[in-house]
């Protein structure tokens, strides 16, 4: 192996893992940016079927708990009986 290849291997070997590292950097601070400046974990966070329930059933002020009908997009429902009548409450899963 000549001096200018074995250079030239070292070289190569010395920058790959500082172009890995900036690269790294820059992507953590874009997401960050790209979310006004709230972590990602923060942004994901939904409440628990059981607590967006509670909820549920404060906003059916005495309405009988019929069922849930699970998560539909971003809001979980909640089925109540009213005097005959069927209410169905969504509250967002978003904390």
């Amino acid at each position: 192996m000549t001096r200018l290849s074995a250079l030239a291997l070292s070289l190569l070997i010395a920058a790959a893992p500082l172009s890995a590292a900036t690269a790294q950097d820059r992507g953590g601070r874009g997401d960050r940016d790209r979310n006004n400046g709230q972590s990602f974990e923060r942004q994901e966070r939904r409440i628990s079927e059981a607590e967006a329930q509670g909820i549920a059933q404060s906003r059916a002020r005495g309405a009988r708990f019929v069922g849930s009908l699970g998560l539909r997009g971003d809001s979980y429902v909640f089925r109540f009986e009213r005097d005959g009548q069927i209410i169905d409450i969504a509250v967002s899963s978003r904390g």
